[in-house]
């Protein structure tokens, strides 16, 4: 395998997390008595550019066309994109002349915040969220993006004064053809938005249950830089802001159309100070997942050993990753409470435990439950507790602690 920015094949393994299903493969009842499809989740690091990766890819149709994501469901990602959007039509004075494309578009939440402003606006997503967007009469292209997309996409309609995509950049198996297709897409002040996690935040807070196999790079703002740098584009701007455990926003242009904002050398100079490019942060890193396994493993045992009961609160991808790196099923969490639809009455990939409606937490009252978004909790607690729970609440992290 080489590095997906720089060609570089000699990379360096620094984390393994077993062999897993997809996070978001989620089971219906009559998939319990088939075999699973696993595959190997592990980092690789590589030390020409500074890129962490994956080191097994797998195909994307397996991955994103039964997507049981929608991003509606999600109280701080809509107003991510709420102020998104605002953010972007004020600073680039965008008006019902131009014309937004959201790549990986979802159920086409953050688009419809352009409809206030007269902006045109089309999303292109691969996956069945796509048609619930449509069901909204938001113009979505049902596909996975790349040059023969975008060129497409451009005789069709226009180029684009923004294109946009948040949590997505890092799932493009093809980087290559999706930046060519992203710059020849783009008018000539055009500006390329994307959010992703950002992997200074990821070994700030720990949280490895960002890594699954959708995500196929771990992003810092170097090796992002020398990346478009090979398409004549550069990054004038970057900000790191809270979506998904901490990501990094950085806004992209064709070189010399916008001035270098100043955040762009103090992100850099951060990334160097915290001695991101360097093996040993990544192998301590690695050192402390494997410890946080460890505690959390202890804590469920004492937990189940003492009588008590213990459940999930929610049911994302990322919970799915912990959760089978700890070896957890059903005798040790009983059942996941989710609000999402889609999700309820599934099982829950590798760890097979059911996935049920909120309520029943709230009839049942269990003696813990395991935060699975953890990075929600300051808005989780307080509302189920609104609700009525009366359990106890075990946050993951940076550390697993129970409140």
């Amino acid at each position: 395998m080489s590095c997906f920015i720089c060609n570089n094949t000699n990379l360096f393994a620094f984390l393994d997390l077993g062999q897993q299903p997809p996070s978001d493969a989620f089971l219906r009842r009559e998939d319990l008595e088939k075999p699973e499809a696993r595959f190997p989740l592990s980092l690789n690091f590589c030390e020409e550019c500074g890129l962490v990766q994956l080191g097994h890819i797998v195909d994307p149709k397996v991955l994103f066309t039964e997507y049981v994501y929608t991003t509606g469901m999600n109280n701080s990602l809509r107003e991510n994109f709420k102020m998104l959007v605002e953010k972007l039509v004020k600073r680039f004075k965008l008006g019902k002349n131009d014309f937004a494309i959201d790549i990986g578009s979802n159920d086409g939440t953050l688009l419809q915040n352009y409809a206030p402003f007269g902006v045109q606006t089309l999303g292109i997503d691969p996956s069945s969220a796509s048609l619930l967007a449509k069901e909204k009469g938001i113009p979505t292209l049902t596909a996975f993006f790349n040059e023969e997309t975008a060129s497409e996409v451009k005789k069709e309609y226009k180029t684009a004064d923004v294109i946009t995509a948040t949590n997505v950049f890092a799932h493009v198996a093809d980087l290559h053809s999706f930046l060519r297709g992203v710059k020849f897409l783009l008018a000539p002040s055009g500006v390329f938005v994307s959010e992703s996690g950002y992997l200074l935040d990821m070994l700030e807070t720990l949280g490895y249950d960002a890594i699954y196999h959708e995500h196929l790079r771990y992003y810092a703002l170097h090796p992002l830089a020398r990346l478009f740098a090979q398409y004549g584009m550069e990054i004038f701007d970057a900000e790191r802001i809270p979506s998904h455990n901490g990501s990094i926003r950085v806004f992209a242009a064709r070189k010399g159309a916008y001035p270098v904002a100043q955040s762009i050398g103090e992100l850099l100079a951060l990334e160097e100070s915290a001695k991101l490019r360097e093996k040993e942060t990544l192998m301590q890193f690695a050192k402390r997942v494997h410890e946080h396994k460890h505690a959390l493993r202890k804590l469920i045992s004492d937990i189940r050993t003492s009588g008590k009961r213990a459940v999930g609160i929610g049911a994302p991808a990322k919970g799915n990753t912990l959760l089978n790196f700890c070896g957890f099923g059903v005798k040790e969490i009983e059942y996941l409470a989710e609000k999402s639809e889609l999700k309820i009455g599934l099982f829950a990939p590798g760890s097979r435990i059911p996935v049920v409606a909120e309520e029943r937490l709230f009839r049942d009252q269990p003696d813990y439950a395991l935060l699975l978004s953890w990075n929600l909790s300051d808005e989780l607690i307080p509302k189920l507790r609104n609700k009525g729970y009366r359990g106890k609440f075990i946050v993951l992290f940076p550390e697993v602690h129970v409140v």
